[in-house]
């Protein structure tokens, strides 16, 4: 039986989508799906083979398939480097396969990431890696210098460099106000699929514009900075959708809205119940003229730490429009009370 075109398209691309989930079973899954026999199955995994999309392992005798990866090493020295001449003369073009929309995403958070690493990190190097398959990209920054968390900690005095994650969420920390704005971190870890920041002892991880953020203990001091940025080459997702939920030209100021993942004051099962930890979270909230509150993962808050967010802060700063979300009935009832109280 003689297939169409579209027809062998088809059952390619569902293989293409489908081994990194099921290397050692995809022959059968595609032939249970199509309904067609293994030896055509298997004449279509040797195509893809010759076509260099991916690769056949052989273990146990039985056959392990996987995307082809291609990866890219590029090493500098921190020396008049320019992130956009980089991005162009060594970057652009060897990413293959990719929407328009995607290749923007990717121009916009390397460049971020990049002139992070020359305005800020005091790094001697800078080091790059790509890698690549026919479903997705993931772009790696490494530096030697002072690592992001230490920095936000040493600019702002803060007492852990934990807290620094919490300031990096909010957005719109910057130790250079004159020449930058803030917002490059905040937004590149919003666009891409995936996003981390491993620094010493700490990982900042995002899950694209969804679900909010976590930090946790890494094995090993990691030197310096590792930014890792992943996206599908397919995605659908836009730079200008991420920016007009967070940011208007019209407003003043344009980035006017952020999130803020309340869970990263639980660090070390620390509660919630102080003053001072709940100005520690308010913390340049008045930059801003909305701010929700992700109350995710937690359980309770006490009503001084209540207090000051929701009576005290909020007299001192009617502009600003705070909106608590997920809030479990716990803390739905604390803040009501002191909405009540006021």
């Amino acid at each position: 039986m003689r297939f169409t075109v579209e027809v062998v398209q088809a059952i390619k691309n569902f293989i293409l989508l489908n081994i990194s989930k099921y290397p050692n079973k995809i022959t059968q899954i595609t032939v249970d799906h199509f309904q067609i026999s293994k030896p055509t199955v298997l004449k279509y995994l040797s195509e893809l083979v010759v076509e260099g999309l991916i690769e056949k392992k052989v273990s146990n005798r039985y056959p392990n398939y996987r995307l082809f990866t291609e990866e890219i090493k590029l090493t500098y020295s921190n020396v008049d480097l320019e992130e956009d001449i980089i991005w162009t003369k060594d970057i652009s073009k060897k990413i293959k396969g990719i929407n328009p929309n995607v290749k923007d995403i990717c121009h916009y958070g390397f460049t971020e990431m990049v002139n992070n690493v020359i305005d800020h990190s005091g790094s001697k190097d800078l080091k790059i890696r790509i890698k690549q398959n026919y479903n997705e990209v993931t772009m790696y920054i490494y530096d030697t210098g002072i690592g992001i968390f230490n920095k936000i900690k040493q600019d702002l005095g803060l007492s852990d460099p934990k807290h620094s994650i919490l300031e990096l969420a909010k957005g719109k920390f910057t130790s250079d106000p004159d020449n930058h704005t803030g917002e490059g971190i905040f937004f590149t870890s919003r666009i891409f699929d995936n996003f981390f920041i491993v620094s010493h002892l700490l990982t900042y991880i995002g899950m694209g514009n969804k679900d909010g953020w976590i930090f946790e203990d890494v094995e090993g001091d990691i030197q310096g900075t590792v930014v890792a940025m992943r996206i599908n080459k397919k995605s659908t997702i836009t730079i200008d959708r991420i920016f007009n939920e967070y940011s208007d030209p019209d407003k003043i100021p344009g980035f006017h809205k952020t999130v803020v993942p309340v869970e990263l004051m639980q660090h070390e099962g620390e509660a919630l119940l102080s003053r001072s930890q709940a100005k520690r979270l308010i913390n340049r909230f008045d930059k801003f003229l909305e701010v929700v509150l992700d109350f995710k993962g937690v359980k309770q808050i006490g009503q001084a730490f209540a207090d000051q967010i929701f009576r005290i802060f909020q007299r001192e700063n009617p502009n600003v429009h705070l909106e608590a979300i997920n809030t479990n009935e716990s803390i739905k009832n604390m803040i009501q009370h002191i909405h009540n109280s006021v």
